[in-house]
């Protein structure tokens, strides 16, 4: 539990050096049009793949439950009459 704390704490300090010390001027400019489309565009992918990943779970839970025999019932397509 001690070490997790401490790297968790180097981790920060690094991340604050890098980008306070290091910082350099940009000689480039993104308007505010291009600045939205790559916000929309990282907020889609993940949003997208966080429903992916849901549905996939989901997907791979219902199996494992239709293996073991949990999840049979009377509306269940492996239901014996």
């Amino acid at each position: 539990m001690r070490s997790n704390f401490w790297s968790w704490r180097l981790v920060v300090a690094l991340t604050v050096w890098v980008l306070l010390v290091n910082e350099r001027p940009a000689h480039a400019y993104i308007d505010p049009g291009t600045g939205s489309l790559i916000y929309q565009t990282i907020l889609t992918l993940v949003l997208g793949l966080g429903i992916g990943l849901r549905r996939t779970r989901e997907t791979i839970v219902r199996f494992v439950k239709r293996l073991g025999g949990r999840g049979v019932g009377p509306e269940s397509p492996g239901a014996e009459p």
